[in-house]
């Protein structure tokens, strides 16, 4: 009997997906962000505008497009900075940086899309790379199943409150 109830008590992944999109639009409600249908012809956001890519369900909010003269090359690195990510699903406050430490990688493959998305080792910082150049910085929510592995073990969306890309080492 205790193994049956156990077993009842097990979430499923549409239970996952379900808590989830419960959070995010909590945190959409409880932080007044305006979640566009559009994305702006002229990459301009206004300060609580969010941009959800159809395709991954990423949100995004351009704060800078930084310089969009070039497109991005097959296999380019990418060069990610961030701070005030935070895990807005749990009791954790802290809110995460790599400011100071080493920047992470991302080395470009195209865009997130089924063949790509288990290339990077969190997809969902791939998504506004379309729409900005070098030291493009955006905000960003990441569902679990866009993030990193350990977003995706814990089942855990993030907010990041600022991120950078680089198109080179030049810091």
């Amino acid at each position: 009997m205790i193994l049956a109830t156990s077993c009842q008590n097990r979430k499923t992944y549409a239970d996952y997906l379900n808590d989830e999109s419960k959070a995010i639009d909590l945190f959409i409600a409880k932080n007044n962000l305006h979640i566009l249908e559009e994305f702006p012809s002229d990459g301009v956001f206004l300060d609580n505008d969010f941009y959800k890519d159809k395709n991954t369900g990423v949100y995004f909010h351009i704060i800078n497009l930084g310089d969009t003269s070039r497109n991005l090359e097959w296999k380019e690195s990418v060069y990610v900075r961030f701070r005030g990510l935070e895990y807005f699903m749990t009791e954790d406050t802290t809110k995460y940086s790599n400011l100071s430490g080493f920047p992470e990688e991302i080395e470009f493959i195209g865009p997130v899309n089924a063949n790509t998305k288990s290339s990077y080792a969190t997809p969902g910082w791939v998504v506004p790379l379309a729409y900005v150049g070098h030291t493009g910085k955006v905000k960003m929510i990441i569902p679990f199943d866009m993030g990193s592995a350990y977003d995706k073990s814990q089942y855990q969306p993030t907010y990041y409150d600022y991120i950078e890309f680089r198109f080179d080492k030049s810091y």
